[in-house]
């Protein structure tokens, strides 16, 4: 049986994860959700691994949750499916390293998910990016009522969520929804250039930083004592260390 999340390193410091079921359009079903939790884990124990990249097969990045497997479910079946989807989100949401999605084609509504749970999302032009859950009765999951507010502000994601939107990449843009747009046959290669500098951060920062970000929003004197307590962290480590040792040497650090 073929994998249905294929393993890569474009580079020794990162790893790409693909969705591997071009024939579905990568439809997310519980044995990929699995393999995503395991690949996930495993790349973010990897040592050498400073960055990861989630993209699609196929030209598709994800068409969303698999609907084939939905319709039967009883309450006991709903609490573990959505048991086992937070446990991916979670993963993502909290991964300490750079995660840079390379959105090709369709990223609907759990694909979509599955996007803004990223750092930075790499869009080819022709890609476009929806939200139809109303249309089978659900409501957002994968996150998306919490994500996408933080990316496009409530007002936008209120419309995107409650219209059930489609949008193309240029649109997506506008919006702050992706990152970067560029031409299809570059995306893999800009979001693996954008992985390999972000990896090249300092690690610790990094993390840190990541961590603020996702407690927000919050309230300013909050937001100050968590800026102490990750920047106390900061002055501990050793980035820091090297840092300022690359500062007073002229030279580049290397974390």
């Amino acid at each position: 049986m073929s994998k249905l999340v294929n393993v890569d390193r474009p580079q020794t410091s990162l790893i790409r994860l693909t969705l591997n079921n071009p024939r579905k359009r990568n439809a997310l079903d519980a044995d990929m959700r699995n393999e995503l939790i395991t690949e996930f884990r495993s790349a973010i124990a990897d040592e050498q691994a400073r960055a990861i990249i989630l993209t699609g097969a196929g030209a598709t990045f994800c068409a969303g949750g698999d609907i084939a497997s939905m319709g039967t479910l009883d309450e006991h079946g709903g609490m573990r499916r959505m048991t086992l989807n937070h446990e991916l989100v979670r993963i993502l949401y909290h991964c300490q390293k750079p995660v840079i999605c390379a959105l090709e084609g369709a990223a609907m509504g759990a694909g979509a998910g599955l996007a803004l749970l990223c750092d930075i999302i790499v869009a080819g032009e022709n890609a476009h990016i929806g939200f139809p859950f109303f249309k089978l009765g659900l409501v957002p999951d994968y996150g998306l009522l919490h994500t996408l507010p933080l990316r496009v502000g409530i007002a936008q994601a209120r419309m995107l969520l409650l219209r059930s939107d489609a949008v193309n990449a240029k649109r997506a843009k506008e919006l702050g929804l992706v990152d970067f747009v560029y031409p299809d046959f570059r995306v893999q290669d800009e979001a693996a250039m954008l992985a390999l500098e972000m990896g090249a951060q300092p690690r610790f920062a990094f993390g840190m930083a990541k961590n603020v970000l996702g407690l927000f929003p919050m309230a300013f004197d909050q937001a100050l004592a968590v800026e102490r307590t990750a920047q106390v962290g900061c002055f501990l480590s050793n980035d820091h260390d090297e840092g300022v040792a690359a500062y007073r040497e002229q030279r580049k650090a290397e974390f």
